[in-house]
């Protein structure tokens, strides 16, 4: 009996695969409750410098942090600046908010930034499933960006994918 090889169509594909787990902050998510840097419901510059001078910023590198409940204290302009400032050199981001809208902002900050370019005039593939909690706005970016770039654009998996938009003439 002759056996017919098998043809493996998806790794001979012209596709690219855009994978926002690309993106993901090698140092995950952390929290700041500011809750705990109020004990009597303000934030005071005192206690803030103090917990600045005691942060131990390597366990802050490439994380992004979120700064949250903000909602339960009466926050000051100051606080996040200086947060920010004191992490600078550590986190990838620092944001107010639940880990889900401070991802979404990171995310939307690091696709502003990045070069589209190698995109141009390609079949992209805006990969799926994955490991990390991608926010969904995250996908909804990606595809904003990439569709002023490519010829095609599918969402999924190479072997099952929704085909999202097709350059015209393309």
């Amino acid at each position: 009996m002759n056996e017919v090889p098998i043809t493996n169509r998806v790794a001979q594909s012209s596709l690219v695969t855009f994978d926002l787990e690309d993106f993901w902050p090698t140092g995950g998510v952390q929290r700041i409750s500011l809750p705990e840097l109020a004990p009597e419901g303000i934030i005071r510059e005192a206690s803030v410098r103090m917990y600045v001078r005691n942060l131990e910023n390597h366990t802050y590198d490439r994380t992004v942090v979120c700064l949250e409940g903000a909602q339960d204290v009466i926050v000051p302009q100051w606080l996040g600046p200086m947060l920010a400032s004191a992490l600078a050199s550590n986190a990838a981001f620092v944001g107010f908010g639940t880990p889900s809208e401070v991802l979404s902002a990171y995310y939307a900050q690091a696709l502003a930034t990045h070069d589209w370019s190698a995109y141009r005039n390609t079949k992209v593939l805006l990969k799926g499933c994955g490991t990390h909690p991608v926010p969904e706005t995250a996908y909804a970016a990606a595809a904003q960006h990439l569709t002023t770039v490519v010829d095609k654009l599918m969402y999924g998996e190479a072997c099952s994918n929704v085909p999202i938009f097709k350059a015209a003439g393309s």
